[in-house]
């Protein structure tokens, strides 16, 4: 049984901006999954599944009844180690449905505004889509754009810049 399942069962009993809210109150489980007490407690035998997710929902904070509705039914088919994963795939069905995508610059400076927004407006453009990029800076000399949920990533460093060169005047000799 697929987890994609599950999302798309959201999808058809809730509006956009419902999943969105609930998206957001799930979200910090991506997070926490990383944790190895997280993962211990959602995956021991030992601890019942309400309990598991009387945990989640205290934890983060969640106050959605859909979502905590969807915490239970994910325990009772023993699904919650998925719920990262349930998570992805909500976020990029919301993205589908809003149209709206949300991406990533990285850089070793900071880039202007002005060259983030023309970089937005290419990408909005050629995907047909509303793409909204934030800067995350990097120690790798170069840019780099990522678009997770349009599988898009461009990238261009210095150093691969450099190697071709050499290629290419190696190759001229």
């Amino acid at each position: 049984m697929s987890i994609k399942k599950y999302v798309k069962a959201l999808i058809q009993t809730t509006t956009k901006e419902h999943l969105e809210e609930i998206y957001n109150q799930l979200a910090a489980i991506t997070q926490v999954a990383k944790d190895d007490k997280y993962k211990l407690i959602i995956s021991s035998p030992l601890i019942s599944g309400d309990k598991k997710v009387e945990f989640l929902v205290e934890s983060l904070g969640i106050k959605d009844q859909k979502a905590v509705n969807l915490l239970k039914l994910l325990a009772a088919n023993k699904r919650l180690s998925q719920l990262p994963e349930l998570l992805s795939l909500l976020k990029d069905a919301i993205a589908d449905i809003t149209g709206n995508y949300k991406g990533y610059v990285y850089s070793h400076e900071a880039l202007a505004e002005s060259k983030i927004a023309e970089i937005e407006d290419k990408l909005s453009k050629k995907f047909n889509k509303n793409i909204t990029l934030e800067q995350k800076l990097t120690d790798r000399s170069g840019v780099q754009v990522y678009v997770d949920s349009l599988n898009v990533e461009i990238a261009l460093y210095e150093e691969d810049i450099k190697n071709r060169l050499i290629q290419n005047i190696i190759r001229a000799i």
